[in-house]
């Protein structure tokens, strides 16, 4: 019976959430039913800047000091909270196992599982193929301490103290998100005066469940050399045995030391077994209630010869100690001690004794703990003690779906959205269906609920009828389910697309959030810079979909969104996709001998990857956007099957088409560019920008019979590139790129001493556009190199993503060279010959250059001069970023997200103007330009860089404004600007170098 059945693995550690704080309506700022914010009782003008709407919740108060007491001029805020900028993160940090049981006893705390690592990540985003994803904290009623949700999507055991990309131990995905129970606030009885007390009080059980019949439920061929693994898998054999459960407790939240700090909290936990008819998210066993408001529930099973306790949070803890002292969370004194408890049955009989010093000893058995079995119970139980006494419920209704988020009803057009809910039923702990349980629904939401009893259980089914949050509750009990019941917004359902533009989305959708949620403006972007909203109108969309509500990344993270408003970002997308123009018609690897020939096959790769990525994105902008190829289907130039194979789906999901997987691929070679300059400075070398290279340069410095040339898409480019990734385990005639990556990775694991002096990671770390399979196996992977394991594995990450490492290898399906091998035969079964791409030139330049063709016309040479300015500057940011030796993540790098912005909304804008200029020679566009060597670079000073690149980016600005209208759109303009001033307030100290 889950964590109270053999065997048992104890772990403890902490966890970390980054609770947003602005949404608990203190004041009643917020109409949760219609998601209105109010000012000083009226809606909030939308035309004010949203920083006016957060200094009034400021000056709201009441205030509170360092420490949590009133103060008028403190640094806390309880209209704001103690975390305004929380963005729902949460993590499990540093949890380890810290004692195994595998039968009735003492756990063991020397096995050798123990100081193994456990880890709860969030979902794979398949847009951005991330890893290192983070795990969601979300309040469905921000009002209630007791309505949160996790949303987590992978569980994983690894060993302790391994490197990130070492494998794991065990890995399964969670099925759903998982809820609080449990829940009290008198878990720790002495506490100081603080605004936060009753936080700092409270406790919370969760519980998730691992099905084995999953296919990602994984034990590595490493867990073999555990017992304590062993002894789970040779349990789960039983077919009456579903999979895993793992509780974990959460309580003594740490005070924030200021102002938008994250809560961290002490975590304590079990894993065990999940047997059938046990919930996933709810414990099992037979529930005790206690009768003091001081202490918590708990779970019995009686075995025939002893009778095991889930109590984790049921016994308070006496005190804690002021401050953390080193530690994340304050040190906690001793349980309460409360004499023996003696559990007895209706006839008074004693079933069980629990000596007082068996639950004190809590640390070593986290609340779950076996004694001896005295006489088999007949009736209910309880438990008492001499001033304490937990009587058992003897029905129990639940249902592993905690929280709910019903649509409310499109009344207009007379349709109801109805989701189905599951709720079991146990008597004493056994499952039997209930005879009669009453359902009601309480709160300013309202649903209408109907059930009918299937296989043992009670079906329900919820159809929102009001918008707000609401109760379902269970019987006569205290169980209950949160609801919450979207706003009615299907008014907003038949906006034509035309009419949704920035504004139209702000005002109806992004406003509220920028206003609630200020962690996007702070840390990510802001959604009142037009420009950025438009830069990323996919993204968002990608993000924002309905069908992404139940992953992790899903956005908004607090999922107060309702449908109609969701599909307001995909009309947003097509709006700003058809503001576009319109269309008019193997040989032997060379041996690396030294460092020195090392270092420079380093760069020549630097060269090699950025001229690759440069030619996969020119291919795929030759490739017209959906909108324009539903332009060629109305005039008949192109058939629907052909738009579906050119440009995918309408819906901009996954199924971009071949324009799609030709970006996609141009993405992943962008990382790779970053990777083996991670290498190089590994070494102990400076960033190396790089040069696009095409023609015979190409040739003369790759070594290579295949062509490089900037050219529109067709089936002659698609065979060059699947030439590019040719793998090296399938024989092929002449030198290859896969042959000179494996003389790179024989030099870096044969070559000595390459990595003396170096001290740590050299590079930047990054986690978008990685595959699936590296998030599964490595899901705190980012590209870090220290160190010859970790270069070999980065070299390993570029060819298995290139190349797909083996025939037989999972990888393989997913590299480069099999997927443009479908493209391949998907353009060939074409019944009627098809060409996607705009006649545009081969490699279009400004000034004379072999093999290159010089673009005539004066507005496409104009826009070719801002394309390489601003590949210029984009550069330029990455230099002056590394020049600076930094330590942390990229993604977190100010300099690094100007330069990927600008790659994203200025250079990809002109991209798509070029491939529509007529560039002089009769019947052929311009496209983008093959791009210069960079120019004068900038200091290597951060301060004296940061003006260096706003003077840059200043000129380049207006040189766009000077050019004839309707060349370039707002929104890059608007771009430049932002970095401008933005670059100044980092040189002037006005804003963090890390975002």
């Amino acid at each position: 019976m889950s964590v109270l059945d053999f065997p048992r693995l104890y772990f403890r550690g902490h966890a970390r959430a980054n609770i947003p704080t602005a949404n608990r309506n203190e004041h009643g700022q917020i109409d949760m039913a219609s998601n209105t914010v109010r000012m000083a009782g009226a809606p909030f003008d939308l035309a004010l800047p949203p920083t006016v709407f957060h200094q009034y919740l400021q000056q709201l108060g009441p205030r509170f000091d360092a420490e949590g007491h009133p103060d008028a001029d403190g640094i806390f805020s309880q209209a704001v909270g103690f975390n305004a900028c929380g963005n729902n993160h949460f993590s499990w940090e540093a949890v380890t196992v810290s004692a195994v049981q595998t039968d009735v006893g003492a756990p063991v705390t020397d096995d050798d599982l123990v100081g193994a690592r456990l880890s709860l990540w969030g979902h794979y985003n398949d847009y951005l193929r991330t890893t290192f994803n983070r795990a969601r904290w979300v309040d469905s009623d921000p009002t209630r301490p007791d309505a949160v949700q996790i949303y987590a999507g992978q569980f994983v055991i690894g060993e302790r103290e391994t490197a990130a990309h070492a494998p794991s131990l065990f890995s399964a995905d969670l099925a759903q998100a998982h809820s609080a129970r449990w829940v009290h606030g008198s878990h720790i009885l002495e506490l100081p005066q603080h605004f936060l007390r009753e936080d700092f009080a409270r406790a919370r059980l969760f519980q998730f469940s691992l099905a084995k019949a999953d296919a990602h439920f994984l034990f590595s061929p490493e867990a073999e050399r555990f017992t304590a693994l062993t002894h789970l898998r040779q349990a789960m054999a039983d077919e009456s045995v579903l999979g895993l459960t793992v509780q974990y407790a959460l309580f003594n939240m740490a005070p924030p030391p200021g102002p938008n700090s994250p809560a961290f909290f002490e975590l304590v936990g079990v894993l065990g077994l999940w047997r059938r008819n046990e919930l996933a998210t709810y414990p099992t066993g037979r529930l005790l209630l206690p009768r003091d408001t001081a202490l918590g529930p708990m779970t019995v099973r009686i075995g025939a010869e002893h009778v095991s306790f889930n109590m984790p949070t049921s016994i308070p803890f006496s005190a804690r100690s002021a401050s953390c002292e080193g530690r994340p969370t304050p040190m906690l004194a001793a349980k309460l001690p409360l004499g023996e408890l003696v559990l007895r049955d209706q006839l008074g009989c004693a079933i069980a004794r629990v000596p007082q010093a068996v639950y004190l000893d809590y640390w070593r058995h986290h609340g779950v703990l076996d004694v001896a079995c005295l006489a088999e119970p007949v009736g209910a139980l309880s438990l008492q003690g001499d001033w304490v006494r937990w009587d058992e419920q003897e029905w129990v209704s639940q249902s592993d779906s905690d929280n709910l988020y019903l649509e409310a009803p499109d009344r207009r057009r007379g349709r109801v959205f109805p989701q189905a809910l599951t709720v079991q039923s146990y008597w004493r702990g056994e499952h039997r269906p209930y005879p009669a349980l009453a359902l009601r629904v309480e709160g300013e939401g309202q649903a209408q609920a109907s059930a009918l009893v299937r296989d043992n259980a009670l079906e329900v089914t919820l159809a929102g009828q009001r918008p707000g949050c609401a109760r379902l509750y269970l019987g006569d009990g205290e169980a209950f389910v949160h609801l919450r019941v979207l706003p009615d917004d299907w008014h907003l359902a038949d906006t034509p697309v035309e009419a949704v533009d920035y504004a139209f989305l702000y005002r109806h959708v992004m406003s509220y959030y920028e206003l609630i949620y200020p962690f996007m403006a702070d840390k990510v972007f802001s959604l009142a810079d037009r420009c950025k909203c438009e830069t990323y109108a996919r993204l968002m969309w990608q993000m924002c979909d309905p069908q992404n509500r139940d992953k992790s990344y899903y956005m908004p993270s607090t999922r107060e969104l309702s449908e109609p408003k969701a599909m307001l970002f995909l009309k947003y997308l097509a709006h700003v996709e058809a503001a576009a123009a319109p269309v008019v018609t193997a040989a032997e690897p060379p041996v690396i001998g030294d460092r020195a020939q090392l270092v420079a096959a380093l760069k020549t790769a630097v060269d090699l990857e950025l001229s690759i990525m440069l030619q996969y994105a020119f291919a795929g902008y030759s490739i017209p956007s959906y909108a324009q190829g539903q332009a060629r289907v109305a005039c008949g130039q192109w058939q629907p099957a052909q738009l579906a194979l050119a440009c995918g789906s309408g819906d901009r999901r996954r199924d971009g088409g071949m324009r799609g997987t030709l970006l996609e691929i141009a993405h992943e070679e962008m990382i790779h560019y970053l990777v083996v300059n991670n290498l190089l400075m590994a070494l102990g070398e400076p960033f190396y920008p790089g040069r696009a290279l095409v023609g015979e340069e190409a040739r003369q410095v790759f070594g290579l019979d295949t062509e490089f040339a900037f050219e529109p898409f067709s089936e002659h480019v698609l065979a060059r590139f699947v030439r590019w990734e040719w793998p090296n385990f399938i024989p092929a005639p002449g030198p290859s790129i896969a042959g000179f990556y494996a003389a790179i990775r024989q030099a870096l694991a044969t070559l000595p001493a390459l990595f003396v002096g170096v001290d740590g990671k050299c590079g930047g770390e990054h986690h978008l556009f990685l595959n699936e399979l590296t998030n599964r196996a490595y899901p705190a992977y980012q590209l870090d190199v220290f160190d010859r394991d970790s270069a070999l594995f980065a070299i390993d990450f570029v060819t298995a993503q290139g190349e797909g490492a083996a025939l037989d290898s999972a990888h393989f399906a997913q590299s480069h060279f099999q997927r443009l091998r479908q493209l391949n035969s998907q353009l060939l079964q074409q019944p009627v010959p098809f060409e996607p791409a705009l006649p545009v030139l081969k490699n279009p330049v400004l000034r004379e250059r072999a093999g290159c063709t010089v673009v005539l016309d004066e507005q496409a040479r104009t826009l070719m001069a801002l394309y390489q300015g601003g590949y210029d500057l984009m550069l330029q940011m990455m230099a002056l970023h590394f020049a600076q030796r930094p330590l942390g993540s990229l993604r977190r790098s100010r300099l690094m997200n100007a330069a990927i912005d600008l790659m994203t909304g200025w250079l990809r804008p002109l991209s798509l103007a070029l491939m529509q200029l007529p560039s002089g020679e009769p019947g052929r566009y311009a496209g983008p330009p093959v791009p210069e060597p960079i120019g004068a670079g900038v200091a290597d000073d951060y301060v004296e860089g940061c003006r260096m690149l706003a003077e840059r980016c200043r000129a380049l600005s207006a040189q766009a404004v000077a050019m004839a209208p309707g060349g370039l759109g707002a929104a890059p303009r608007e771009l430049l600007d932002f970095y401008t001033r933005q670059l100044m307030d980092l040189a002037d100290g006005k804003v963090t170098r890390e975002a």
